[in-house]
């Protein structure tokens, strides 16, 4: 007689999809808890540069905003190269649908498939198997009480920097067994990415040589698959750069700029303005008309990345008070002007580098998250809203008294400090999870690093730069923690196949 014994498969199967369904509201919990999305004050030029795009091959879309500083930049004879395109083009899709509450859910959807991905690939690595969905929920159910969901909700792309940073992570622990469709969503979501900010495409670029010493130290069938697969994102990324002056200067006769960040960064640490008080007044050296631009005013408070690049005020501008073609020579010559002052200086430039990646690692408030009234009414501005549509760009509650602020960046930092604890100590254990695992853990850890160099280093130590990889220190440590203690025999299941 066949007895039929009490299962705990439903109850096994549900669990983990509840506690999903906690994570994904906790990631939302920001966007719910404001009523709305968080903006930055560039959140506008984004959604002008979507809007551009857009109606080259859309109907044209009534603009109102007919500030002098938005013709400035309109009859400029240059473009800038700084923002992406293509998520520009995403913002303005959703923002002509009135709709620009649901990039946080694009946001968290790309965010879940990195995840997803992830636990896929660990669980499939490992020798005792794990739920696959409990891998995905708790990690992102951790990394929702910290910063996780202010960037969900923020309108900018950085939360893309902590997602290519996972992908990576990925595709170097266990690229090597991945099947073909897996390593194909790893590398479309890696691609948009590094497009999505050029800040991500210099994060990609470092991340390169510890891609290839991973695939150094083991001789396993399949070890390069990451390096290639990396250096194809790169390579895609590079060319999107390209198409995209090309398009830009084909259709509009502009030439495309960057933004002098590396410039103002030289010169603000030291060993740039050194360098231009002992080679200028100098026509040969494009960079020597911000020399004099700087001389325009005593007042020290100039001297700020932001200031150089962004202040108008007679009293701390300087780059935007100079003529068109000044402002475009200095950009155009950041490279070869970074190039020559490293030459002339590279142990002082080396020590700045190095300092304002130590001063970025420790800077992850979220403050910058939280628009203020003057930064709302610069992303109208730089949208270019009508007297109607004022109300699609708004505070929330979130902005309304930001004395919580610093309660939570205190909660925040501990929660961070237990985490690398955590991630280290179980490193440092011999056999406390298995060496891919480890591994994983071990380039969120030099992706985190990486970022505040790329960050701190060519613009400015900032929290919003910080914040926006700092939950992957308690995402990973809870991902160890889950992979160490939830085990269970091993079957073969449909997510293995």
């Amino acid at each position: 007689m066949n007895v039929s014994v009490p299962s705990d498969k439903s109850t096994w199967r549900v669990s983990p999809f509840l506690l999903l369904a906690v994570a994904v509201i906790a990631c939302l919990s920001v966007l719910l808890i404001n009523g709305g999305p968080l903006y930055y004050y560039d959140t506008g030029s984004y959604i002008r540069q979507g809007n551009v795009a857009l109606n080259t091959f859309l109907p044209t879309i009534n603009e109102g905003g007919d500030a002098a500083g938005g013709i400035r930049a309109d009859q400029d004879s240059t473009a800038t190269g700084s923002r992406s395109l293509i998520y520009g083009i995403v913002m303005a899709i959703f923002f002509r649908a009135s709709a620009l509450t649901a990039i946080s859910f694009f946001h968290l959807a790309s965010v879940l498939l990195a995840v997803w991905l992830l636990a896929r690939a660990a669980n499939k690595s490992l020798e005792e198997s794990r739920n696959t969905t409990l891998l995905t929920a708790v990690p992102l159910l951790i990394a929702a009480i910290t910063s996780l969901p202010f960037y969900i909700a923020y309108m900018m792309p950085d939360i893309f920097a902590p997602v290519l940073l996972i992908v990576i992570a990925i595709l170097t622990a266990f690229g090597r067994s991945m099947q073909v469709w897996e390593l194909l969503l790893l590398t479309a979501l890696a691609v948009f990415s590094v497009i999505s900010h050029p800040s991500h495409l210099a994060i990609a670029g470092l991340m390169v040589p510890f891609v290839i010493l991973a695939a150094l130290s083991v001789k396993t069938p399949g070890r390069w698959r990451a390096v290639m697969l990396v250096l194809m994102i790169l390579a895609i990324a590079v060319v999107e750069r390209k198409a995209f002056q090309i398009a830009v200067e084909t259709r509009t006769d502009k030439e495309v700029v960057y933004t002098p960040h590396i410039t103002a960064r030289l010169i603000v640490d030291g060993p740039g303005m050194d360098y231009l008080d002992e080679v200028c007044p100098n026509e040969d050296v494009p960079t020597c008309a911000l020399h004099e631009a700087l001389s325009w005013s005593d007042d020290p408070y100039r001297l700020t990345v932001s200031h150089i690049i962004f202040e108008r005020s007679p009293r701390l501008g300087s780059f935007r008070l100079m003529t068109a073609e000044d402002r475009k020579n200095v950009a155009l010559a950041q490279r070869d002007f970074a190039k020559a002052v490293f030459l002339s200086r590279p142990i002082a430039t080396t020590l700045a580098l190095a300092e304002n990646g130590y001063r970025q690692i420790l800077r992850d408030s979220i403050w910058m998250t939280i628009p203020t009234e003057q930064a709302l009414d610069n992303a109208r501005h730089l949208a270019r809203l009508d007297d109607d549509e004022q109300n699609l760009i708004q505070g929330g509650l979130l902005s309304k008294d930001r004395g919580w602020i610093e309660a939570v960046d205190i909660l925040h930092g501990t929660v961070y400090a237990a985490s690398f604890v955590t991630i280290v100590v179980l490193l440092l254990i011999p056999r406390s999870v298995s060496r891919d695992i480890k591994l994983f853990a071990l380039f969120i850890l030099i992706g985190i690093a990486v970022n505040a160099l790329v960050c701190g280093g060519v613009s400015q130590p900032a929290d919003r730069y910080g914040a926006r990889v700092m939950w992957l220190l308690p995402f990973t440590a809870a991902f160890l923690l889950v992979v160490r203690w939830s085990a269970a025999p091993r079957v073969v299941t449909e997510r293995d196949l």
